[in-house]
This record gives C-alpha cells, sequence and structure tokens, in this order.
C-alpha cells in the first residue's frame, strides 16, 4: 500500500458548472447543498473562489481552446491525462472513448503514470460480469474510466468487494446496482462516503465516477436536479469527515450542465474545482482542465522520488508532446471516425430508457448530446 505522506482521492462528477444564481440553477437552490454551502461559505455557484492551505475551490476552463460545447470523452480524457483532448482530436467528442482518444490514455493516463513512479492506485467503481460480456459483444464500448483502469493493467472491482465494503457503485447509493441484480442491498451516502474515505487512505491515488448530476441535467427537472445534489452533498460531507490526514480530496468536473436546467445541453460554463486537505494549496495554479493530473503527478513524484530527480521528470513530461490527430494516416482517420459512430448507440440509449423508465431519480435525457451508459 502507499506511504502515508501524500495521497489522492479523485471525485469526478459529472456534468456540473459553475454558473450564476438563478431559478434554473439547482446549485444555487437554499436546500441542495448545504454542506457544502457552509464549507465554502457560499454555494457552489459563479464566483465561487476559496483558498486557504487547506480548501481550495475555483472556477476551471472546459473548453480549452477548441469550438464547441464541451463533451465526457474529451473532457475526461484530458482530466485523467493532463492533455489537451479536444485540440487532439480536433473537436470535442462525446460518448466512448474510442480508439481516436486511446493513445492518450495508454501514453498519458494519470493510473499509468503512479504506477511508474512507485505509487499504487485504483478506481473504486464497481463493475459487473455483465459490462464486460457487452464489451466482448460489442453491445457498448469502454468509457475513459474503464481504459484508464485497463492500460494500467489494474483489476477491476466485482460484487464480492462491493459486499465487503470495497467499491461503490456510480450512484453512489447502490439503488441502480440493485435493480439491475448487480449488488444486494442499496447504502446510504454516509456509508458511501465512508467506504471512498476508506480506499482513499490505501492507494495513492484512488479514483471515483459518479454520473447523477449530468442525468439530472439532461432531465432538466429542477425537483430531482435538487435531490440528486442533497445526495451528492451528503456524500461529500461524510468522505470529507473521514479523510484521513494524509489524502487529499480533489472533485472536479468534465463539463458544464445541471448549472443550467433551460437546456439539455452541455454548456460553456466552467466547471468547479475543489480541493480538501494537506495538498490544496498545490492545485491554486490549475487553469483548466489538463491541469489536475499533473499537479497530482507532481506530488506523488516528490513524495515516491524526492523533490530533485522529480523535477527533470516533470520537465520531460511537460516539454512532450503527442501528434495532433490530423497528422494521423487516412486509414487511421477513417477507423477512428467510424468507430465514433457505432451502431450499438441507438441499442444501448434505449436499453437504458427502458430499465430507467421507473425510477425517477435514476431516469436520464437520452438526446443526442448526452453521453452513452456508464460503466458498472
Amino acid at each position: 500500500m502507499a506511504s502515508p505522506q501524500d495521497s489522492f482521492i479523485f471525485l469526478f462528477l459529472d456534468g456540473v458548472g459553475l454558473a450564476p444564481a438563478s431559478a434554473q440553477n439547482p446549485l444555487a437552490a437554499a436546500n441542495a447543498i448545504p454542506y457544502l454551502t457552509s464549507l465554502l461559505g457560499m454555494p457552489l455557484i459563479q464566483g465561487c473562489d476559496q483558498q486557504t492551505p487547506t480548501l481550495l475551490c475555483k472556477p476551471i476552463d472546459a473548453c480549452l481552446g477548441v469550438p464547441g460545447l464541451p463533451q465526457s470523452a474529451t473532457g475526461q480524457t484530458s482530466l485523467y491525462t493532463g492533455r489537451n483532448a479536444p485540440e487532439f482530436r480536433g473537436q470535442h467528442q462525446t460518448g466512448f472513448a474510442n480508439g481516436s482518444l486511446r493513445p492518450l490514455i495508454e501514453e498519458w493516463g494519470l493510473f499509468k503514470r503512479v504506477l511508474q513512479l512507485g505509487g499504487t492506485a485504483t478506481m473504486a467503481n464497481l463493475y459487473s460480469p455483465q459490462y464486460f460480456e457487452a464489451i466482448a459483444n460489442r453491445r457498448v464500448r469502454y468509457s475513459v474510466g474503464t481504459l484508464l483502469t485497463l492500460t494500467a493493467g489494474l483489476p477491476f472491482r466485482m460484487q464480492y468487494e462491493y459486499e465487503q465494503g470495497e467499491a461503490i457503485f456510480w450512484d453512489i447509493t447502490g439503488d441502480f446496482a440493485r435493480y439491475r441484480g448487480i449488488a444486494a442491498a442499496p447504502i446510504t451516502p454516509q456509508e458511501a462516503g465512508k467506504r471512498l474515505a476508506t480506499l482513499g487512505g490505501q492507494y495513492t491515488v484512488t479514483l471515483f465516477e459518479s454520473y447523477l448530476t449530468d442525468f439530472a441535467g439532461h432531465d432538466q427537472d429542477i425537483d430531482q436536479a435538487v435531490r440528486v445534489l442533497q445526495l451528492v452533498d451528503a456524500f461529500l460531507e461524510s468522505v470529507i469527515t473521514h479523510l484521513p490526514s494524509h489524502v487529499t480530496l480533489v472533485v472536479s468536473s468534465d463539463h458544464g450542465n445541471l448549472e443550467d436546467l433551460s437546456t439539455k445541453k452541455h454548456t460553456l460554463n466552467p466547471v468547479p474545482l475543489l480541493v480538501v486537505g494537506k495538498a490544496a494549496a498545490a492545485f491554486q495554479s490549475v487553469t483548466d482542465l489538463t491541469g489536475i493530473t499533473p499537479t497530482i503527478l507532481s506530488l506523488v513524484g516528490q513524495s515516491q522520488s524526492g523533490p530533485e530527480k522529480w523535477q527533470s521528470i516533470l520537465q520531460s513530461l511537460l516539454k512532450s508532446s503527442l501528434p495532433p490527430y490530423k497528422t494521423a494516416s487516412s486509414p487511421e482517420k477513417k477507423r477512428a471516425k467510424s468507430s465514433s459512430k457505432s451502431p450499438f448507440l441507438g441499442e444501448i440509449r434505449r436499453g437504458f430508457a427502458e430499465q430507467l423508465a421507473n425510477n425517477k431519480l435514476l431516469k436520464r435525457s437520452l438526446n443526442p448530446l448526452a453521453k452513452t451508459a456508464p460503466p458498472e
């Protein structure tokens, strides 16, 4: 297990941006995020800027200089690699991390780089045999987080680990996992937070992904959005309450959505970077999605290798780059483009629509810009 000097929990909340207070912004609702509002001294909206030695909250850019609305695949790839994925692709890419993004993840993935520095890493999310069966049968393709784990050669957490308290489902409580027959009785957000904090104390980097916020944004239902935020708020309170002293919690998102229920589409708004713990001040210089992973790696490198050795490693990392996507050969381009238009996309959406029809909390919008089914 990791040294108790510098460890990190990376909590990914899908589709959360920062916007002004309005009737269409559930983050501004008085009863939505009481714990976070108390912690930050204000709601998680535009203007939220808090910097102390152990607490940081600031807006960071999700557009990355590429025209169009930020999307899931390129946004998450940028978060987990520190590379500008939409610039590499020449566009923002929604849905799965298909072949065109895999080179970035294989070369620059956070988990693989942590292992190379002598640290340990884990994905806290619960997976199921059905998910990998669907992958094998080409009914779905890998998510960015799944590829991050796979390319690093790390194991996935399965049902027996969930039952032992060592995994969390993407909906935090596991209600949907029980509905699908993947796991047993659901847990409270408080228990889920305690699980994540405990795992975070055992590894150098622990990643957990939740998609509830993005689903609520696409559904454009203010009451549902507030309920989702209350659940997330209770979860975050528990994580922070149980956070070991050597662990820093990093929370961010891939694009805006939930903060503006007037539209089903993603937004151009910045996303929040919330950091709680001993290393919070080190993230002050992060300005966009590409800054989080290099900062984590810098701190891990100093802890594992000593500051002088790490400085040379960091400099080489920052100077090196992959060629832009447009320089790939024509056949490679065609394969990548065709892979982003999978005929299974409609089937996945229809299947999830049917399964979630009777569960409003977990219901999601299936519009063309929404992300495809999350891993399970």
